[in-house]
Order: C-alpha cells, then structure tokens, then sequence
C-alpha cells in the first residue's frame, strides 16, 4: 500500500473525535446547576410566593455559581500542586539517585513485556535525557498524561459559570411568570439533560442514548425529592 493510500485509509477511518477535557468542567457545572436549582424550585415553589421565590432562586443560582467557582478553582489548584510536587521530587532523584530511578525505569518497561538489548536499549534512549527521562516516569509510574492546558482559576470559572447557565434553565418559567411553571422547569431541564447526555457520548464510550437517559434519570429523581419534600414541607 502506497504511502499517500494509507494516509488516506487512517484519515478516513478516523471517526472519533480527541479531546473533550473542557467537557468535564461544563458537565459538572451544568449537572449541578440543573439538578440544584430544580429541586430547590420544586421544593421551595410549594411553599412560597411567586415574588419572593424569584429573588430567592436568583440568591441560590449566584450563589451556587460563585461556591462552585471556588471549589472548582481550589480543586485544580490542588491538583496542580500535588503534580508539581511530583515532578520536583522526580526531578531531585534523577540528580541525585540515577542508579535507581534508571532500575525503576528498567523495571516499568520489563513489566511492559520488552526484554533483552531492546529493554536496554529503550532505558538508555529515554535516560539519555533528563527531561525524557523525567517525562517517562511520570507517564509510566504516575500515570501523568498531558494536561489540557487550562490554568485552575479558568478552570473554576468555567464551572461557576456553567452551573449559572444550568441553575437558569430551570428557573425560566418562573422569571417569566409562565402558568404551571413547575412542569415546564422539568421539561426545560429534561430537555437539556438529554442534550448534555447525548454530548458527552462524543467523548466517552456510551452511546448517546444510554448518556441521555442516564442524565435524565438523575434530573427525574431530584425532582421527585423535591416535589416530596415541598408538599411535605407544606403539609407542614
């Protein structure tokens, strides 16, 4: 097969779209930020009046959006920081202990099935490098890959503001002062937990539907806590 075909045949045959780290960020928030406001509507519609529930949703949704942002951001920062730290004390036991960062390399790609001159050989091309060398360790004993790139402040404020945009939608019947507004909200929000379910199967191994319905189960049993505990709050 000629070059040029086979650079074709691999284009072709590449059906799979790469990346959708961004998505965990998005799903996160807008899942929260759906079902949270949902079931805060439910319960709360049951109890209070259409003036007073509006400035109340509204508190719960920028304050819901503003306390994701920060957990989100220290979650990152977190993250980032125990990576740092990783790599620093890599970094020290190749200058200081080559002999046996080298023998725990040897040993990861022995696990990995090579032996012999190629095992030996494919330890000293990555050891010839101290960057290669430290970047093999990380892939290989932490289980390191590539970071996306996001900084943990951006990665917080995609999450506050996805769960503003998710805590939203289900409170648009009742900022437009609709009739039965309750089931309209659940509408609103099945709706667009099928359409995050069905996004997330591009970037993961379910099918659309099995994703789709799986959101839209989450999204139906907040609901029915919620209406549970707002006519039990009412009863009250």
């Amino acid at each position: 097969m000629r070059p040029g075909r086979q650079g074709e045949r691999h284009s072709g045959d590449e059906q799979h779209p790469h990346g959708g780290d961004w998505l965990r960020e998005i799903v996160f928030g807008l899942n929260d930020g759906l079902v949270t406001t949902l079931v805060f509507i439910m319960t709360v519609s049951a109890v209070a009046g259409a003036g007073s529930l509006v400035l109340i949703a509204l508190s719960e949704i920028v304050a819901g959006g503003v306390s994701m942002a920060l957990g989100g951001y220290l979650s990152a920062r977190t993250e980032h920081d125990i990576l740092q730290q990783r790599i620093a004390t890599e970094r020290t036991e190749i200058a200081d202990e080559p002999a046996e960062e080298r023998a725990e390399l040897r040993r990861i790609y022995y696990d990995k099935g090579l032996r012999g001159q190629l095992l030996e050989r494919v330890v000293a091309q990555l050891t010839a490098n101290d960057d290669r060398w430290l970047n093999a360790l990380l892939r290989d004993e932490h289980g390191v890959v590539e970071d996306d790139g996001a900084a943990p402040w951006q990665r917080g404020l995609q999450i506050g503001i996805a769960f503003v945009v998710g805590g939203i939608i289900p409170a648009l019947p009742f900022l437009a002062g609709l009739p039965h507004p309750r089931p309209i909200a659940y509408a609103l929000t099945a709706l667009t937990a099928l359409a995050l379910g069905a996004l997330k199967a591009r970037y993961t191994l379910k099918g659309p539907i099995r994703a789709a319905l799986e959101f839209l189960a989450i999204v139906t049993g907040g609901a029915v806590a919620g209406v549970a505990i707002g006519t039990l709050l009412h009863a009250v």
